[in-house]
């Protein structure tokens, strides 16, 4: 299962409107709208090819300290920025008759910056512009998607209910690897290993909530979770990831890892919590529920099981072979749960 073209082509074409959307901003600001076809134009391009080359920074950063990626990123960005602002600068000056070299005229250069911008923009600016461009970008990685914009805008400052789906997804025999291989490499097992799944939770719009020992809880939003499968497909694309690593796991650590996976949909209460550590946290039975159905995948031997709440709401696919394995009980709740689990 793979990670279909068009995921990839509008998180590109995010990145190429929103930097247009701050080249006209800017551009009103300090120029006349004149020109702003050719600032709306550089933005565009500036943000088509940041968002291309994002996939491959996150993947080639990933194991480098922050830092590093933050400085190697921040030149990229600002070798860009230069690039396509200069670039754009010789194509406004030529379509007005003028080469760069007529710049250094004082009169022409008044006359050219009033009408655009670009031509006052300088170097300081432009890294100015890189480094909050890339500590932004890396930023979003510590807080988690959409994370960083509800705190900003004061989304869940009061509590709010909405429907989410849970997925809790927890290493198999978690006791015995930490007992074998001792705290350093039992440590590094479990970052190679989220690592790997984690590309197949953004593939699939997840957003990973928390990771608790040798879990993570994963969460969709209704819409994004439901469609195509989603939420199911992210447990079928991490099974993939980590069997093309299975050589991997096999050199480093002598094993290769399995895990457990329960899915469930329900309302919860989110908020924002703390005051010396701020977080979004979420409360409700739903949370409760998909943490006892986890458990359960664990005793029954399934890799994977669904709640009926989920299957009834989830969009179904062909890829997806789901078997009833009957109604099961649950600490704390008076109804039984009919589980679903997901056979090849």
């Amino acid at each position: 299962m793979k990670v279909g073209f068009p995921r990839r082509f509008l998180t590109i074409l995010k990145f190429g409107l929103a930097s247009a959307l701050i080249g006209f901003f800017l551009h009103a600001i300090w120029g006349n709208l004149q020109a702003v076809h050719f600032t709306i134009a550089n933005g565009f391009l500036v943000g088509i090819i940041l968002g291309s080359i994002e996939p491959l920074l996150a993947r080639l950063f990933k194991n480098l300290p922050y830092l590093v990626a933050f400085t190697i990123r921040s030149f990229l960005y600002f070798v860009v920025l230069i690039v396509f602002v200069y670039l754009f600068l010789v194509l406004y000056l030529k379509s007005i008759g003028l080469e760069t070299v007529a710049l250094q005229d004082p009169g022409a250069f008044e006359a050219v910056s009033r009408v655009y911008f670009l031509a006052n923009v300088n170097l300081l600016y432009l890294l100015l512009i890189a480094l909050i461009g890339s500590f932004s970008w890396q930023l979003k990685a510590f807080f988690g998607k959409n994370v960083l914009s509800n705190y900003l805008i004061g989304k869940y400052h009061k509590p709010r209910v909405e429907d989410r789906i849970f997925m809790f997804l927890d290493l198999d025999n978690a006791t015995t690897l930490a007992e074998k291989l001792g705290p350093i490499e039992y440590s590094s097992l479990l970052r190679s290993f989220f690592m790997d799944i984690d590309q197949a939770i953004t593939a699939s719009n997840g957003q990973v909530f928390q990771y608790v020992g040798d879990e993570v809880v994963v969460i969709w939003n209704t819409k994004a979770g439901l469609r195509n499968g989603n939420c199911l497909k992210s447990f079928v694309l991490a099974s993939e990831i980590l069997e093309k690593r299975r050589e991997h796991y096999l050199k480093n650590w002598e094993l290769f890892p399995s895990f457990k996976a329960a899915l469930h949909i329900g309302k919860v209460s989110i908020t924002e919590i703390g005051i010396s550590k701020k977080e979004i946290a979420y409360h409700g039975d739903a949370i409760n529920t998909t943490a006892r159905i986890c458990g359960s995948a664990h005793s029954l031997g399934k890799n994977i099981l669904i709640s009926s709440d989920l299957y009834n709401r989830i969009e179904k696919n062909e890829e997806f072979n789901l078997v009833e394995i009957g109604e099961h009980s649950f600490k704390g709740k008076d109804e039984k749960i009919v589980l679903y689990t997901l056979e090849k």
